[in-house]
């Protein structure tokens, strides 16, 4: 086998335990979730695991941080082209969603496993969670500036967005009849273009 083989399976096989340990995790928790279930899951031997991770806690600490650093970048891809603001908003609505209905799993642990995560590693999942938060208000200001989106409080309108669109997680049904693809549209149309639309006033 080849070297640039070797580091392909290699890459493939550590994705495969990050997705199996992930949905561990979440059903059993960090605490009742052990190597060996792991490894089980994988179908690999004990001894294996550790030729790609040092540590359940190494493990662990990988899928929280592969869940943010995968929606921060995907933002950042979005707003580094040459888009108004309400397409740059549509582009990073569309993409959360999707990560949320597709790999929900980082996000999840983070909100019930936070007892179990150091204290120096909440601070830098935060950072980076108030780095994705930043983009998105650059965004919302960028568009009132510009006469896009109607005057709002732009830090009430960031946690109104990401409330909608990571209750999702409660409701999304894989099966169902509607594909990440159709729901994740039609978020960001709901709202881009009907709650941050410039109306009158209700009363004058």
């Amino acid at each position: 086998m080849s070297k640039n083989n070797s580091e392909i399976e290699s890459k493939n096989k550590r994705e495969e335990i990050l997705d199996a340990a992930a949905k561990l995790f979440r059903r059993k928790g960090y605490n009742g979730t052990s190597i060996r279930d792991i490894t089980s899951a994988v179908g690999i031997l004990r001894g294996s695991i550790y030729s790609h991770f040092e540590s359940k806690e190494q493990i662990f600490l990988t899928i929280l941080h592969r869940g943010i650093d995968s929606l921060l970048n995907g933002a950042l891809n979005v707003v580094n082209k040459q888009l108004s603001p309400r397409e740059k908003l549509r582009g990073v609505i569309e993409n959360h969603l999707r990560h949320i209905m597709e790999n929900n799993n980082s996000l999840v642990i983070f909100m019930q496993e936070r007892q179990n995560i150091p204290s120096e590693e909440i601070q830098s999942y935060l950072k980076k969670r108030d780095q994705y938060e930043l983009i998105l208000r650059n965004i919302l200001e960028e568009g009132i500036k510009k006469n896009e989106f109607p005057e709002l409080d732009v830090r009430y309108t960031v946690f109104a967005i990401l409330g909608m669109c990571n209750w999702v997680i409660h409701w999304f049904n894989p099966a169902g009849a509607d594909s990440s693809e159709e729901i994740s549209k039609y978020m960001a149309f709901l709202i881009c273009d009907h709650f941050l639309v410039k109306q009158k006033k209700a009363f004058d």
